[in-house]
C-alpha cells in the first residue's frame, strides 16, 4: 500500500529542530521520531546529506552507510515503517556536529525544496519504489566503504530519491537514476583497472 504523501513540515526546517540547542547528544531513533510518517524519503536524505560534505563530521560515512542499506533493503521489500536494530537506533551524533551541517546545507536545502513538486507520479508508484531502493542500496554500499571522497557522488544519488519520494517528483527520481548510472560505470571501471593490473603483475 502506497504511503501517504504529506506536505508538512519542510524537511530543512526539520533538520534546524534537530540541530537545536539541547542537552545531549540525538539519536538515529530521533531522527526517525522527528520525520514520522515521512520516515523513508527523510531519512534517506538525512542520512545522505552529511556525506556531501567532506570532514563535517569525521568518520560518518560508516555511521550513516550501515543506516542507509537497511532502510534501502526496506524499501526494496515495501516494508511500511523504517526500522533500524537497537544498536543502530542508539548511535548518537553530536549536537553541535548537527547545527554545524545544518548551517551548511540549510540554504541549499530550501532551495532545492523549492523547485519540487509532484510530477510524473508513476515513476514514485510503490513497484517504482522497490526499483528506487534497489538503487539506493547499491549506493550505500558505496557509501558505506570508506574510501576518501568516493561516497560524494553516490550520497546525492540517494540525496535526490530521497528526495523523488518525499515529494512524489518522477523527474528528480529520473535525475538519480542518471547519478546512479554515473557512479556504477565509474566505479565499474575502477574495479576493472585494478582487476586488469593485478592480473598484469
Amino acid at each position: 500500500m502506497r504511503r501517504p504523501h504529506q506536505p508538512a513540515e519542510k524537511l530543512s526546517d526539520i533538520l534546524d529542530h534537530l540541530a537545536a540547542p539541547q542537552t545531549g547528544p540525538i539519536s538515529m531513533a530521533d531522527v526517525i521520531a522527528a520525520v514520522g510518517e515521512r520516515s523513508f524519503g527523510a531519512l534517506l536524505v538525512l542520512l545522505a546529506i552529511p556525506n556531501l560534505f567532506a570532514g563535517v563530521i569525521p568518520g560518518l560515512s560508516i555511521v550513516t552507510g550501515l543506516p542507509l542499506m537497511l532502510l534501502s533493503l526496506q524499501l526494496v521489500f515495501a516494508a511500511g515503517r523504517p526500522w533500524l536494530p537497537p544498536r543502530l537506533a542508539r548511535l548518537d551524533i553530536r549536537r553541535s556536529d548537527l547545527r554545524r551541517l545544518s548551517d551548511r546545507v540549510g540554504p541549499h536545502l530550501r532551495r532545492l525544496e523549492r523547485g519540487l513538486k509532484p510530477r510524473l507520479l508513476m515513476l514514485t508508484a510503490p513497484w517504482a519504489e522497490r526499483l528506487i531502493g534497489t538503487a539506493c542500496l547499491l549506493l550505500s554500499v558505496f557509501v558505506f566503504l570508506p574510501i576518501p571522497f568516493a561516497n560524494l557522488l553516490p550520497s546525492i544519488g540517494i540525496m535526490l530519491y530521497g528526495f523523488a519520494l518525499l515529494e512524489r517528483d518522477g523527474l528528480l527520481a529520473i535525475a538519480a537514476t542518471a547519478v546512479a548510472i554515473t557512479c556504477l560505470t565509474l566505479f565499474g571501471s575502477v574495479a576493472f583497472a585494478f582487476t586488469a593490473a593485478a592480473e598484469v603483475r
